[in-house]
């Protein structure tokens, strides 16, 4: 049996890693990843139990907000923004 998983997605936060420890800590097992993760490369990843959107003051690139794919708002896994 996998452990479940929860997924950080970095919208420009300097505490990912710190995010991913404390959660971790819990005794839940959590990956980072880049913001522009696809819905199949989301879909793809094993026993993905929710999402968190961590942003920072690093979510502005160029005046333009960073942000996910629009499908990943519709893809039913629980999300904490």
């Amino acid at each position: 049996m996998k452990q479940d998983m929860i997924v950080i997605l970095d919208l420009g936060s300097e505490e990912n890693a710190r995010l991913a420890r404390e959660i971790r800590a819990l005794g839940v097992y959590s990956e980072i990843h880049p913001h522009d993760i696809t819905l199949e490369e989301l879909k793809a990843l094993p026993n993905v139990k929710g999402i968190i959107l961590n942003g920072g003051k690093n979510r502005v690139v160029d005046g333009v907000a960073v942000d996910i794919d629009p499908a990943l708002y519709e893809c039913g896994y629980p999300m904490l923004a």
